[in-house]
């Protein structure tokens, strides 16, 4: 593929279309941030499923995402303590059991955090976790990158050096500091609730791509993944190609997405460019 694509679609039918593209078993890193179904009203989708239509609604998608990925291709997929019993199982049905792992990862963090006066809590109990199903299209034969990680040395300085990834993944940004990025390439504004760290999405990626691979995100929100995406191309010289996928519900795609990856080519000298395709 020698673009990058952005996709103004229903990803059902994205992913369909990239199968009819050529793409099966093409693409070697899908992180995706779906929705949590926890009844919160977001600014790109409304995250309220009923009964068990929100495994229904993944299972589809999964499905062809399985069939897009790589012979040693692997999908980080974030959730948390509300699905991550149900969207577990799902994944160990479709990829089987022992090619789906689980990690947790501290989406709370002081040092990322330092402005923010107060966590969510449940029962008096702060909530500073989130999960990633880590599904791999053939585990035992597959070789994870090592990750650029920070640790705390003997006298408490956070260090950078490269590390397999963990069980607990920790000083990869936090959910607040993925809203700071955010406001400063959107001038201070909100403009979208539910970012996730460029730091965390360029680490898995790294992890599970060569450089030349294709990564895909079919839940591309405020389009993290892309920024990543050519964040480590730069930083390794690499030629990943991005390929995004966003409904047209709230305009996201047009409003944020587009305008995000536009203003960090720009902003960072990155020499990416990229296809827009609408489904609509």
């Amino acid at each position: 593929m020698k673009d990058n694509i952005i996709f103004e679609a229903d990803n059902l039918e994205a992913l369909k279309e990239l199968i009819n593209m050529g793409l099966e078993e093409k693409i070697d890193v899908i992180p995706i941030d779906p929705p949590y179904n926890t009844n919160i009203d977001y600014i790109n989708y409304i995250d309220s499923f009923e009964g068990d239509s929100f495994i229904s609604f993944m299972n589809m998608r999964i499905e062809l995402a399985y069939k897009l990925l790589s012979p040693n291709g692997v999908m980080f997929i974030h959730i948390d303590d509300n699905e991550v019993f149900n969207l577990n199982i799902l994944c160990k049905k479709i990829f089987g059991i022992e090619n789906v792992k689980l990690i947790i990862w501290k989406k709370n963090e002081e040092i990322f955090d330092f402005n923010k006066k107060e966590y969510k809590k449940v029962h008096n109990i702060n909530v500073i976790h989130e999960y990633v199903i880590v599904c791999f299209k053939n585990f035992n034969s597959t070789n994870l990158n090592y990750i650029k990680q920070l640790k705390l040395d003997n006298s408490g300085k956070l260090i950078e050096s490269y590390a397999p990834l963990t069980s607990i993944l920790e000083f990869l940004g936090s959910n607040f500091s993925a809203k700071e990025e955010l406001y400063e390439i959107f001038d201070g504004k909100e403009v979208f609730r539910t970012p996730k760290p460029v730091k965390l999405i360029k680490e898995f990626i790294r992890s599970a791509s060569s450089k030349n691979s294709l990564v895909l995100d079919f839940f591309a929100g405020s389009g993290t993944t892309g920024q990543a995406c050519m964040e480590l191309n730069k930083e390794d010289n690499g030629n990943r190609k991005f390929i995004l996928v966003n409904n047209i519900e709230n305009n996201i795609c047009k409003t944020v997405l587009i305008p995000r990856i536009n203003k960090v080519i720009e902003k960072f000298g990155f020499n990416e460019t990229f296809r827009f395709i609408s489904l609509y």
